[in-house]
């Protein structure tokens, strides 16, 4: 069971009876579910809380306010001419969305935000050795560009429209960026903390989706071969189209959306899709104490850094010829 707006993902703790059906879902499909429903999914225990502010429960899940124009939206990040080759990076999630959370052997706990941008800085710094210029959607522990009506009167929680306006903002700065493609970091959980492994999505429906399915393959490829020479064993979940996720849609877009949100097509009115080639990576699974054990030592995070900056080089490469 996934947990975290991820693109996306996990976005919410979910409650026991829509739990029950996860499992289900998850037992018959093989896959977890993940973030690609961002803000379908996370904190819907919060909103139900008393005291959670002025959002109510029942409304959230039919309401998705209709976005600005593309015309009106200032970007953040303004697109420059260059003769080098250029990548959006996504840490998931970032502020008051902690995505996932687990904990190592030792019972240390782990958050999602902060590994997916200690990953995401460190490819960079790779690949900007490299020569390649990069453009990250957070550099630290925040949700940039996140206003008042994100949240809930107390600040603590994204309400649904707060989070679909979040991943709009990381969609809208890797449009702006004129990045050739778009990585974007994330990591996994599950109910069953023996359930681990790399996995890597890409969106089937896009008129690029050739490239992202090449792209999403070598990331998978680099960092579970990267992580097998480290010595680690993790299975190797592949490359995998995320119109094979399995998700409710509880309202909040059309129920025949499934698709990752960072990376999937338009909903005209709601949501403005990403315009280049993309990936979502799923790196390991923190609800197992093992690779939440991993991940946390910045040896092994360096590893992985380095397979994704491979595997956008060989992307990079290969589309340029």
């Amino acid at each position: 069971m996934t947990r975290g707006h991820k693109a996306v993902r996990r976005l919410i703790t979910v409650a026991p009876w829509l739990f029950g059906i996860i499992l289900l879902l998850a037992a018959c499909t093989q896959t977890s579910r993940d973030d690609g429903y961002a803000f379908l999914t996370r904190y819907r225990s919060d909103w139900q809380q008393p005291g959670a502010g002025k959002v109510e429960a029942e409304p959230l899940f039919h309401a998705v306010p209709s976005l600005t124009p593309a015309s009106t939206v200032t970007p953040t990040v303004t697109a420059t001419n260059s003769a080098h080759p250029r990548v959006f990076i996504d840490p998931g999630h970032g502020g008051v969305d902690t995505g996932t959370i687990g904990t190592t052997n030792d019972g240390t706990e782990v958050e999602e935000k902060n590994i997916a941008l200690a990953l995401a800085l460190q490819t960079a710094e790779d690949l900007r050795q490299a020569g390649v210029e990069v453009v990250l959607s957070r550099t630290n522990d925040s949700l940039p560009g996140s206003v008042p009506a994100d949240y809930t009167d107390n600040g603590t929680v994204l309400t649904p429209d707060g989070v679909l306006a979040d991943l709009q903002r990381r969609i809208d700065r890797a449009n702006a960026s004129g990045a050739q493609v778009l990585l974007s970091i994330h990591l996994n959980a599950y109910s069953d903390p023996s359930v681990g492994g790399t996995q890597t999505f890409y969106d089937g429906a896009r008129p690029f989706s050739d490239q992202s399915k090449r792209f999403a393959t070598l990331v998978q490829q680099n960092v579970v071969d990267a992580l097998r020479a480290d010595g680690f064993n993790f299975p190797d979940r592949g490359a995998t189209d995320d119109q094979d996720l399995q998700a409710e849609s509880l309202g909040a877009l059309n129920e025949n959306y499934n698709h990752i949100v960072l990376l999937g097509p338009a909903v005209p009115g709601r949501l403005r899709p990403s315009q280049m080639p993309g990936a979502l990576c799923e790196t390991l699974f923190l609800s197992d104490p093992a690779e939440a054990t991993a991940v946390v030592r910045p040896g092994v995070q360096k590893v992985i850094a380095a397979a994704f900056a491979k595997a956008v080089e060989q992307f990079l490469q290969t589309s340029n010829q």
